[in-house]
C-alpha cells in the first residue's frame, strides 16, 4: 500500500504546483491590476506621516485628469544630514504626470514623469528632470496610501567624487485625504 501511496502523493503534488509561467501571471496581475475598486477620489492631498517626526517633510497634491492619468505637484524639505550633504536643508519641488496601465487613477501601479527645482546646500538652486514608479491604494473615497521611487537629474550641478552623479533620488510614503 505504501509503495503505491507514495507516488500517487508526488503526482498530485506536482500536478499542484504551479508553474513558472503562472507565477508570472499573477505577479503581473497583482502589480497591474488596481488594489481596490472601493476608493475612486478625483483628488488627493497626502503627506509623508513617517517622515513628520525625522525632520523631513513631504506634500503632494493628485488630480485625476483621466481615468488612468494624474497631474500634481509636490513640495519636500529635508533637514537632517546624509550622504555627505550639509547640515543645511534640501528643499525640492515638482510638478508631475503619472500614468495609472491598471486604467484606474490612485489604483495600482503608477509611471510619472517630473519636472521641478532642488535646492542644495552647497550647489543653489538647480533645475532637474526626472521619473518615478509609484503604487496607490484607494482605501475608500477618502483614503489613498502610496509610496514611490523616483530619480531626478539636476542640471548645473558637477559631479564629485563625495557626492556623485547630478543625480538625486526619491523615496516616499504618503497617506492622503482623497476627495
Amino acid at each position: 500500500m505504501t509503495r503505491l501511496l507514495t507516488p500517487a502523493l508526488l503526482i498530485a503534488l506536482l500536478a499542484g504546483t504551479p508553474s513558472t509561467a503562472a507565477a508570472q501571471w499573477s505577479l503581473a496581475r497583482m502589480l497591474l491590476a488596481p488594489a481596490s475598486t472601493a476608493g475612486n477620489p478625483t483628488q488627493v492631498f497626502s503627506a509623508n506621516p513617517v517622515g513628520l517626526v525625522m525632520d523631513f517633510y513631504n506634500f503632494e497634491y493628485e488630480l485625476r485628469v483621466a481615468d488612468a492619468v494624474t497631474a500634481g505637484g509636490g513640495a519636500s524639505h529635508r533637514g537632517w544630514y546624509l550622504f555627505g550633504e550639509a547640515e543645511k536643508p534640501r528643499l525640492n519641488g515638482d510638478v508631475f504626470v503619472r500614468y495609472y496601465p491598471s486604467g484606474s487613477a490612485f489604483n495600482g501601479l503608477a509611471l510619472g514623469v517630473k519636472v521641478g527645482a532642488t535646492r542644495l546646500p552647497q550647489d543653489g538652486t538647480l533645475p532637474g528632470v526626472g521619473f518615478d514608479v509609484n503604487h496607490s491604494y484607494a482605501l475608500t473615497d477618502h483614503v489613498v496610501v502610496s509610496t514611490g521611487l523616483g530619480m531626478k537629474r539636476l542640471f548645473g550641478r558637477e559631479p564629485r567624487p563625495y557626492a556623485g552623479a547630478p543625480v538625486i533620488t526619491t523615496l516616499r510614503f504618503n497617506v492622503g485625504i482623497g476627495f
